[in-house]
């Protein structure tokens, strides 16, 4: 058994130390921020049926009006798979029309004032609550790693004979630098807010907030979801408790 020194230890420490740093950095970070609030004493359970209005993207560039459709898209299709019972806007209308015997649709182009006011009064009967979900931050940031020397290992075949003569051989590892070139890292940072209202009062009883940061994320579509997914099921787990 060959004895590694003290020194050769604490050597091998730092390449260790020094890699893993290095690991971490290129390898990409991620970063969540979660905020909740709920009205204290609201029956959430008498909430069975929400409406959803589409994604406000307003505050984002999303660059193009496909990407927007395909940001669209991925909402509603996690707003749809909620064990809830939701509803689109011109839903709720149709169904409004029906309560009221009176094209809803119509009426907006004819008074407007009088549509909102046949909205306010028969909406509760169509649902019991509504939600509003704003696409707040769609940012990229970057950061460059300098270029820099990295120490790598690898495994040697060394021969070597015992005091009979006998012929060995086995794998040392081995050190060795490699140049490692100057790299730019991007990072998204998304934002999404959601509220949930009461229908009959029209008074706020939910909301999240979510602040993220990821690095190699794209164009954020895929973290984008799962940021809806999670406000989705959050605000439907109260309803079911």
């Amino acid at each position: 058994m060959i004895a590694v020194k003290p020194s050769e230890k604490y050597r091998y420490a730092q390449i260790v130390l020094l890699y893993l740093l290095v690991f971490f950095v290129l390898t990409g970070t991620a970063s969540a921020h979660v905020e909740q609030w709920a009205e204290s004493g609201y029956n959430f359970k008498s909430v069975q049926k929400l409406l959803v209005y589409d994604l406000d993207t307003s505050a984002v560039d999303l660059e193009s009006d496909i990407a927007e459709k395909n940001f669209q898209n991925a909402y509603w299709e996690q707003a749809k798979k909620q064990k809830i019972t939701v509803l689109t806007e011109q839903r709720a209308a149709n169904q409004i029309s029906l309560l009221e015997f009176k094209d809803i649709d119509q009426l907006r182009q004819k008074d407007p004032a009088a549509a909102e006011a046949m909205w306010n009064n028969t909406l509760p009967r169509v649902v019991d609550a509504y939600a509003k979900m704003q696409y707040l931050k769609h940012e990229y940031t970057s950061r460059v790693i300098p270029a820099h020397t990295e120490w790598r290992t690898r495994h040697v075949r060394r021969t070597f004979y015992d005091r009979n003569g006998n012929k060995h051989e086995d794998l040392v590892p081995e050190q060795y630098p490699e140049f490692v070139p100057e790299k730019t890292i991007w990072t998204l940072h998304q934002q999404v807010r959601f509220d949930v209202y009461d229908a009959k009062t029209g008074q706020c009883i939910y909301s999240r907030n979510e602040n993220r940061s990821d690095d190699y994320a794209g164009d954020g579509k895929d973290i984008f979801v799962k940021i809806v997914r999670n406000s989705f099921k959050d605000f439907v787990k109260k309803c079911q408790k």
